[in-house]
């Protein structure tokens, strides 16, 4: 009888650069193949050497190994960097698998983002519906949709011969789908194995505000003072934060301002999730940047012109009562003229506290404007409660922690955990 395997190619210590292998005789399929963030002791690694990924310095993995067969397929639990980043490196005839949002995501994101972080390799792509199995030879796979800051995110469910391997990917349960827990809790019951991320579990990630509904009330609270815009600086690409803006900006009578590229974002998950902005007659208005707009119109011709109505630039603002969310190099022509108005602008920072400190643009902002950033933020991942309850309920054989700097912290608040190495073969 075949043998069934599990092996952390990447991943069993350190936080970024995901890749699990799953092997059943001479066939295997990988979840996850993600270009690295950080060494196991939290040091970044050298940006060259991921700009330049090879075996021999380490970043690209040697994934078939001594297999005569290559991996029959590659499934991606969501659109972040640290899961995907290295399947552009896949031979053009590799098959890759990736949730039918994730897809939509990484189409716009591809038309927008620097080169290192594009995803070059959409036409391998093959996309799946969570909720609905599918076959890749011996495999039977069934994604289900997860509650984590990168829309379409998914867990991924992997029976074979009999045994089950649950990958939680990257979660959390206090954001603005937590209930889609409960479908896994009636759907997946004591696997033979599961893997699951702890990357809270390093202390790093504030719990000053625990659920994003928090995050939206410190936003309608920072919003309420009339006569002073804020600037807010937050991940484009989340959209539960971008949700949180919106409702706070409607309940305090703010206008909301985004790019071209939080538009043309939003309008492509509507198809999944229709309740996303933007709607008829709303408060949302959109500045068109001049690298934004060179872009959409080489892609989409003049379809930026239906927006037209939601135009906003130096010219057309009128009062003070505006949110911007832009990156903070589109943010300085703005702060600049409420400035020379005599208006004093309040600067919120909505991500995780290491970005600010990596990047020196804040402190600039800061001291150039006399203003301190206000912090409102919560984690895109699942603190130590969600995890001890996510893994009673699913009550797996084996419990594997991966994804996380902390995983000794598993051996004392969970139960059948089992550390290991990466490249350590886990059989089933």
């Amino acid at each position: 009888m075949p043998q069934t395997s599990v092996t952390i190619l990447r991943g069993a210590d350190t936080i970024g650069g995901s890749c699990i292998k799953i092997s059943h005789g001479e066939d295997s399929i990988v979840l996850d193949y993600g270009a690295p963030l950080m060494d196991n002791t939290g040091a970044s690694i050298d940006a060259d050497l991921v700009a330049s990924p090879s075996i021999e310095n380490g970043i690209l993995l040697d994934i078939q190994q001594q297999e005569t067969k290559p991996p029959l397929a590659y499934l991606l639990s969501h659109a972040h960097p640290d899961h995907y980043g290295l399947l552009g490196s896949l031979p053009k005839s590799s098959m890759i698998y990736l949730s039918d949002s994730s897809y939509s995501m990484m189409t716009i994101g591809n038309l927008f983002y620097p080169e290192p972080l594009r995803f070059d390799s959409l036409e391998q792509c093959r996309q799946f519906s969570p909720g609905k199995p599918f076959q890749i030879g011996p495999f039977t796979v069934k994604a289900f949709l997860m509650d984590h800051s990168a829309f379409g995110a998914c867990s991924l469910l992997i029976e074979v011969d009999g045994k089950q391997v649950f990958y939680t990917g990257d979660f959390r349960g206090h954001g603005r789908k937590s209930r889609v827990s409960n479908y896994i809790y009636a759907n997946v019951k004591q696997p033979d194995l599961m893997l699951i991320e702890g990357t809270t579990l390093d202390g790093g990630h504030s719990q000053q505000f625990p659920t994003e509904a928090s995050v939206e009330e410190a936003m309608v609270a920072a919003f309420s003072e009339r006569d002073q815009p804020a600037f807010v600086t937050a991940s484009g690409g989340n959209i539960d934060r971008i949700v949180s803006l919106y409702n706070a900006t409607k309940r305090t009578g703010k206008k909301l301002v985004i790019d071209l590229y939080q538009l043309y974002l939003l309008e492509s998950l509507k198809k999944y999730s229709p309740s996303l902005p933007p709607h008829n007659n709303d408060h949302l208005k959109v500045i068109f940047p001049k690298s934004q707009l060179a872009i959409i119109k080489a892609e989409f011709g003049d379809d930026f012109l239906r927006h037209s109505h939601r135009h906003v630039n130096l010219d057309k603002l009128q009062g003070t009562d505006y949110v911007f969310r832009v990156s903070p190099y589109q943010m300085t022509r703005y702060l600049d003229a409420f400035v020379e108005q005599g208006v004093r602008p309040k600067l919120i920072y909505s991500m995780w506290l290491g970005y600010q400190s990596k990047q020196s643009k804040f402190a600039e902002m800061a001291d150039k404007y006399q203003e301190s950033w206000q912090y409102a933020h919560t984690s895109g991942h699942a603190y130590l409660e969600h995890l001890q309850n996510f893994s009673s309920k699913i009550a797996p054989m084996v419990l594997v922690p991966v994804h996380t700097l902390n995983r000794d912290k598993f051996l004392n608040d969970f139960e059948n955990v089992r550390l290991v190495k990466n490249g350590e073969k886990i059989v089933l």
